[in-house]
């Protein structure tokens, strides 16, 4: 029996009787390691914690760690420690949702395709939309996004403008059929995500919820404790005009965002605004056009700086540019600080001509009749180094960064599509609608991400670690009990912070090597370490992973160590949950109950 083998060969009693254990009954058995599905793996050959090795990409420690497990191309198993994680997430956004008066509903993953061929999204989306056939035959969807749905809902069940304003939302998995899933469940094929849509009379009513849900977004992501940034964004094939990001700054993310060092203002690079680039003369003359079917049509031309280019983003916006056909930019020449005459022979030709107000500056004044005819406005990528356009003084800065959160005003784009309105003072008008995205899946990998150690491990915020803190008892096992219970009572600011928060590591059957790897690379917030010490002077060793924990070199009396990736301490059992209390109390908010605080 493989019970009997594994006491044979570590020397251990604690299989003797089957599922019993010699550790106190106080430790419930959900809180033992020995019963959970962790199939962490040992680190290989060279590359142990602490040796800095570059070799492994966080999607690799979150499969070694036991967190996910990949079954195809751009799907994960999550495992039980990530489902901990992702359970601490939704509760925080329930909180928060229903703090706004959000309403949570199930919506169904297969979807009609009946509603999106009126909203125009069936052809849009393209072979991102997962489709099949039914035994009838019959167009199925899964659905990637619930706008659709959603409004066909509304419009069906609401009589009066009275029952405005509504804001339901869903927890639920979406699919997206990506050419090419990649960095784990960053981009994947299936995903959990979070989506809010907001329903109101008028426009006014429509913008204070578009403001209500970015100040409860900004709580949701206070609260998990990541630092993060509030861009200005694209609204895509959602559709909408007032739309903004919500980022996790990593070099690991696929967007990059502008910010000024001036004003503060942040915006998603394809969408940024600036008023002025390097000084140096020169513009330069760009064909667009676009081509659907194989066939190519002229829509105009675009005037930009030399050191800039064409935004592709911007001159969709303004020209009648169809869901299916692509945009296509080419540079027909520049023209020199000395060539104004050249340049205006040129304006004055077939049109519409856009003329960026960054190359407008630059035109000599023999060309400005003719730029007087273009459409003069921002028609160029921002980019690091640019003048900000809201301060007109700062300078853009570039960062790296991956979107969790997405809001958009949607106003009455779908409404419309589907003949959603609502009498109010006479009139019958089309209902305003928002919508309001957070990838939850997402963010689990995104904080590990931002605050993963490299070779060393994970570290997880406390707000969402899967648990707030682990005893390894390696000598003194049969008390793991009383370390369990003192870390269970520890309060910071007032708060028992650890209570049901608290694993105890007991597989004796693993080494302690084994056990101790483990406890770094699982990143759970606070390992306590029962070793020689503590069967002789009750003395454990405290180790904190906690992001940006700032600790003096002593509190509480007790001298603690830094490393730059975690901070140690010998403390005394009796002064355990004082040293906690004091360690933690600058992460208040973070170990706040979210679970406690739904209605």
């Amino acid at each position: 029996m493989l019970g009997a083998r594994l006491l044979r060969r570590h020397g251990q009693q604690a299989w003797a009787r089957g599922a019993g254990r010699r550790y106190s009954a106080r430790i419930p058995e959900s809180d033992r390691l020995s019963r959970m599905l962790l199939p962490t793996r040992k680190a290989a050959k060279g590359q142990q914690p602490g040796d800095g090795s570059p070799a492994q990409t966080t999607t690799d420690m979150l499969v070694k760690a036991g967190y996910v497990c990949q079954s195809s191309a751009g799907i994960y198993t999550l495992m039980p420690l990530a489902q901990r994680v992702v359970d601490k997430i939704e509760a925080i956004i329930d909180v928060e949702m229903r703090r706004v008066g959000g309403q949570k509903l199930a919506m169904p993953t297969l979807l009609s395709p009946e509603n999106w061929r009126r909203t125009g999204r069936l052809d849009s989306t393209g072979e991102e939309l997962f489709s099949f056939k039914d035994r009838r035959g019959s167009t199925v969807l899964l659905g990637p996004t619930h706008e659709e749905e959603v409004t066909a809902i509304v419009r069906d069940m609401v009589r009066s403008y009275r029952q405005y304003p509504l804001r339901l939302y869903q927890t639920t998995r979406k699919f997206r059929d990506e050419a090419r899933p990649r960095a784990g469940l960053l981009r994947g094929r299936e995903f959990i995500m979070k989506d809010m849509y907001s329903f109101d009379v008028t426009r006014e009513q429509a913008i204070a919820s578009f403001d209500a849900l970015e100040a409860a977004y900004r709580r949701c992501f206070d609260r998990i404790g990541v630092p993060y940034a509030v861009a200005d964004a694209d609204s895509g094939n959602i559709g909408g005009s007032l739309s903004k990001e919500f980022h996790f700054v990593s070099g690991a993310g696929e967007d990059t965002l502008l910010a000024c060092g001036g004003c503060g203002y942040t915006a998603n690079e394809e969408r940024a605004h600036s008023t002025a680039g390097a000084q140096c003369g020169g513009v330069g003359v760009y064909s667009v056009g676009v081509r659907a079917g194989g066939r190519a049509v002229a829509r105009g031309r675009v005037v930009v700086a030399a050191e800039h280019e064409p935004s592709a983003l911007k001159l969709r916006q303004a020209l009648p540019v169809a869901a299916r056909e692509r945009l296509e930019i080419a540079l027909v020449g520049t023209h020199g600080a000395g060539q104004g005459a050249e340049l205006g022979r040129a304006l004055a030709g077939d049109g519409p001509w856009f003329l960026d107000a960054c190359a407008a500056r630059r035109l000599p004044a023999d060309s400005a009749p003719a730029a007087a005819a273009a459409a003069t406005g921002d028609w160029h990528v921002a980019r690091a180094g640019d003048v900000c356009g809201a301060c007109g003084r700062g300078r853009l800065e570039a960062r790296r960064a991956v979107e969790v959160g997405h809001i958009f005003y949607l106003g009455d784009k779908y409404s419309r599509a589907l003949d959603l309105t609502t009498l109010h003072q006479g009139q019958r008008t089309h209902v305003q609608m928002g919508c309001y995205g957070i990838g939850v899946s997402r963010i689990l990998q995104a904080v590990a991400e931002c605050c993963g150690g490299g070779g060393r491990g994970l570290r997880w915020p406390l707000s969402i670690a899967p648990y707030r803190a682990v005893v390894v008892p390696l000598d003194g096992a049969d008390r793991a009990g009383e370390v369990y219970a003192a870390l269970a009572e520890t309060r910071v600011a007032g708060v028992p912070a650890l209570r049901g928060q608290v694993a105890v590591d007991d597989r004796d059957y693993l080494s302690a090597g084994f056990r101790l790897h483990d406890a770094q690379m699982l990143g759970i917030p606070v390992t306590v370490v029962m070793g020689r010490r503590f069967a002789d002077e009750s003395v454990v060793e405290v180790q904190l992973r906690v992001p940006m924990l700032a600790l003096p070199a002593e509190v509480a009396g007790v001298a603690v160590e830094h490393d730059g990736h975690e901070c140690r301490a010998l403390v005394r059992i009796e002064r355990l949950g004082e040293f906690l209390g004091l360690a933690l109390a600058g992460h208040a908010r973070q170990l706040g109950a979210a679970a406690d605080e739904l209605p």
